[in-house]
């Protein structure tokens, strides 16, 4: 049962967060091991970009973690010399918008992304990394700052799938809310927002008079405030309401003249989150970047979340030039654009989705430098980071070294040279291949419930405060489930889930598999049978009809349209709708 709680709390907070190839080059063998045992060093040559500008200095001093001095030339110390060999150095990378948990951390910094800024996450998740943040120790995860719990209107957004979210009706209530948040850990302030004016509202949302309130509360209490919208109406309110900034841009009309001024005029910055929305509507900038051959340091379950696809067939295609259309008018009026993933939504995964950002907005015409300063000094300079985004004196030493010109290739930041965290050299841990799986019995339930890997557990929303729910027991040398599918959660489910592997993040290679064989009778109805990649908790599903009758079911796995064979996390099977009882036996795969 342990398997399967943890499934449905991972489920539960991806889709919270739902809006709407080479290894690295070694350094020289004669600094490397200098460089692996101390975070104070001096790297050069190299040409720099300390996230602002490119500058002449060719040497960095790092002490302790931190940059005490760039040289002009090779400053006479005692500290050892890493040869960078005139190669390309930059600031660590920041996502600007994320929702961490897991491993997620580790994944960013993987792929240079040393900051990421959490656009809501579990507070205590955020809380628990917030120490790491002052200190220059050893780590293999990036630093996080984050929002915490969201700000939200009853049934709004972040409350449709169970987990009890705090929620606000009323402008009076603005100033505790916002305590609260901080009490929490909250380094800033995130509101969802949909203006009325909108051509359609997916949530309810808080009135424009909560909305002030809110944000003129986090002013006060010493926080940003930044806004979720999804359309033109909400962003141009959002702003006039004194918005710091908006989380995602939208592309359902030309940015407005009017909001262009005020936002370059006031500083205010934008996420845009192109890559999110890029597989709302294009769907092809991973297969062309990463997936004909990912890099080597993608997980399987980071694979999955790539590949997967919002439902979103029906948006015009003309919609995404619309979006990049708004995104370059908002770079040529100097609105501070800040690069954002927004991973781990469909079509991003932690990090290496960061970059594939900064390909979207250099094709938007967004000019390279300000690209490059999108997903370092601006973030900084926005969210008032004092320690990250720069290579300046007293900065952290979170560094990219990279073999080409970032200015005129800019895909060279997908294979790094080398990464520092703290001052450290990280060395990325390649992931191991996942266990393959051989054909044949799974379980027949002769003498109990035990599965030939991984484990069965009955399986229901109610671990989301859904109404439905499931039990299972051994009887008569078959499994047999007792459950009821009830509305009241977004997704309802109800049934017997085999996890494959020991752990959802890996799962297990069905790549010898054709498919999935079973024997099922029990109450008449349509049933489903849910398949699910490692990293992703979209279930892909086949509809099969059961009877009162013994009868053997096979679904190929081909079936299952985009599903990663090579990391099969999880087989669920679900109930009809109401209350059910149906008998498993024999399960095999082909």
């Amino acid at each position: 049962m342990k398997a399967i709680v943890i499934i449905g709390t991972a489920a539960l907070l991806l889709m919270f967060f739902v809006l709407l190839p080479q290894p690295h080059a070694p350094l020289p063998a004669s600094s490397a091991a200098a460089e692996l045992d101390s975070n104070s060093f001096v790297l050069g040559p190299v040409r720099l970009f300390d996230g602002e500008q490119w500058r002449d200095e060719r040497y960095i001093e790092v002490r302790d973690g931190r940059v005490s001095q760039l040289h002009l030339a090779k400053p006479d110390s005692q500290l050892p010399l890493i040869d960078g060999n005139n190669q390309w150095l930059i600031p660590g990378l920041i996502d600007g918008h994320v929702h961490a948990w897991g491993d997620a951390l580790q994944q960013a910094l993987n792929f240079g992304v040393t900051t990421v800024l959490d656009m809501f996450g579990d507070h205590q998740f955020l809380v628990a990394q917030k120490a790491a943040r002052a200190g220059t120790e050893r780590t293999t995860q990036a630093d996080i700052y984050g929002a915490g719990t969201l700000v939200t209107a009853p049934k709004g957004h972040g409350t449709q799938y169970g987990m009890a979210i705090p929620v606000i009706d009323a402008p009076e209530q603005a100033s505790d809310f916002v305590a609260q948040r901080l009490a929490e850990g909250s380094d800033f302030i995130k509101i969802v927002y949909t203006s009325p004016k909108a051509l359609q509202r997916f949530a309810p949302s808080i009135d424009l008079a909560t909305l002030q309130a809110v944000i003129t509360a986090a002013k006060v209490q010493g926080v940003l405030a930044v806004v979720h919208i999804a359309d033109s109406p909400s962003a141009q309110e959002a702003i006039a309401a004194g918005a710091d900034g908006l989380v995602h841009s939208f592309f359902s009309a030309p940015v407005s003249a009017e909001l262009l001024q005020r936002m370059a005029a006031e500083q205010r910055f934008i996420i845009p989150t192109m890559t999110v929305m890029e597989g709302m509507i294009v769907q092809q900038i991973n297969d062309e970047l990463l997936l004909q051959a990912p890099p080597p340091q993608l997980t399987p379950a980071a694979i999955s979340s790539l590949q997967q696809r919002f439902g979103n067939g029906l948006i015009p295609k003309q919609r995404y030039q619309l979006l990049a259309r708004n995104t370059e008018q908002m770079a040529d009026a100097g609105v501070l654009l800040l690069a954002g993933s927004d991973a781990p939504n469909p079509n991003t995964a932690h990090g290496v989705s960061l970059l594939v950002e900064m390909v979207l907005l250099q094709r938007a015409a967004v000019p390279t430098l300000q690209v490059l300063q999108s997903a370092t000094s601006a973030p900084a300079k926005a969210f008032g980071l004092t320690e990250v985004g720069y290579l300046r004196s007293g900065f952290k030493a979170d560094m990219l070294l990279l073999s080409q010109d970032p200015m005129q290739q800019l895909t060279t930041l997908l294979q790094p040279a080398a990464i520092w965290k703290n001052g450290w050299r990280h060395q990325v841990k390649l992931p191991a291949a996942n266990p393959a799986i051989s054909a044949g019995l799974i379980a027949d339930f002769a003498n109990d419930v035990t599965a030939r890997s991984g484990a069965l557990a009955a399986s229901s929303d109610s671990m989301m405060q859904g109404r439905s729910s499931a039990e299972m027991r051994w009887q008569q040398g078959v499994l047999q489930i007792n459950g009821a599918t009830r509305p009241g959660f977004a997704y309802p489910w109800a049934g017997v889930a085999w996890q494959t592997a020991d752990s959802m993040e890996t799962g297990s290679n069905f790549s010898g598999i054709t498919g999935i064989q079973f024997r099922i009778r029990g109450t008449p109805g349509q049933y489903r049978l849910d398949a699910f990649s490692a990293g992703s908790f979209m279930p892909l599903s086949q509809h099969f009809a059961v009877t009162a009758d013994w009868q053997t079911i096979e679904v190929p796995l081909a079936a299952f349209n985009g599903l990663n064979t090579e990391a099969v996390s999880m087989l669920l099977w679900n109930g009809p709708q109401g209350e059910f009882q149906f008998e498993l036996d024999n399960i095999k795969l082909l």
